[in-house]
């Protein structure tokens, strides 16, 4: 993976990312379900079997109590070797979850510092974070099939899913789309899953980065999302493969059969 990419995606660890409180879990605020969500004014994703986050290490009793409510028997964690070791996953034990790693690409920590440089110019624009965050999620498409043990557990016939990576937007949100594109969703409403992160935008931490010496604003930027990020990462599939569903069938093996599986799995209509 690209320099620039592994540095857009190591500076997430340094984050504990506060966005809508979903399911309440105060350690984690990004925790949120997929069920609910409209598709097509039809159907409406079932609540309670697909859930996305960031990080959750520190869990209080609360936020254990609501974690075990999900039901949720399956975690897939997109995060680094690097990443689980400064945030281990505090999954409650009484959900006798399997834990699925499922690395997206590869972090390299001893390029933090390089990425320090970039966000510690004097003359540094925002513009730069757009453009580091774009070539990131361009950079996932060429490891998608990384994303393989997760399109293998939504299909597991009794499973009930969290997928996460450290701030629940980029990795995760990048895979969010693509279930939403599966089930049928347009692109309004998966653009609109997409851009929910941008709540977390003025509650992130930012105290790690600014020790590294880099101010609050410009970590803060780095917090949220933008439509162009998603944008770029789809744009790539479809200049490799041709469609997302040329890739969805070649890369993981999920064509109209399996599509038609996943919604009578996943959709209720409304």
């Amino acid at each position: 993976m690209n320099k620039i990419i592994v540095f857009s995606v190591l500076i997430l660890v340094s984050f504990s990312v506060q966005a809508q409180k979903n399911l309440g879990l105060e350690a984690s605020p990004n925790f949120r379900e997929l069920g609910g969500l409209s598709i097509n004014d039809k159907y409406q994703i079932k609540e309670g079997v697909l859930y996305r986050s960031g990080s959750f290490s520190h869990l209080g009793e609360q936020d254990v109590e609501i974690f075990e409510s999900t039901g949720i028997n399956r975690v897939v964690d997109f995060r680094s070797p690097f990443e689980i070791e400064s945030e281990p996953d505090q999954i409650p034990p009484s959900l006798n979850a399997e834990y699925v790693p499922c690395q997206i690409g590869s972090i390299n920590p001893n390029a933090m510092s390089g990425f320090m440089k970039i966000l510690s110019k004097r003359d540094f624009q925002r513009s730069q974070v757009d453009s580091l965050m774009i070539m990131a999620n361009r950079g996932f498409i060429e490891s998608i099939s990384d994303y393989t043990p997760l399109f293998e557990t939504i299909q597991e016939k009794e499973s009930v899913v969290l997928f996460h990576c450290s701030a629940g937007k980029d990795r995760t949100g990048l895979a969010s789309s693509l279930i939403l594109h599966i089930l049928g969703a347009d692109w309004d409403t998966i653009l609109a899953d997409f851009l929910r992160s941008n709540e977390a935008r003025d509650k992130m931490d930012t105290s790690k980065l600014e020790m590294f010496g880099i101010p609050a604003d410009r970590a803060k930027l780095l917090g949220g999302v933008e439509a162009e990020y998603l944008q770029a990462a789809w744009a790539e599939i479809e200049q490799k493969y041709g469609s997302v569903d040329t890739m969805l069938e070649e890369v993981f093996g999920i064509g109209k059969k399996e599509k038609k599986a996943l919604r009578k799995k996943y959709l209720e209509r409304i």
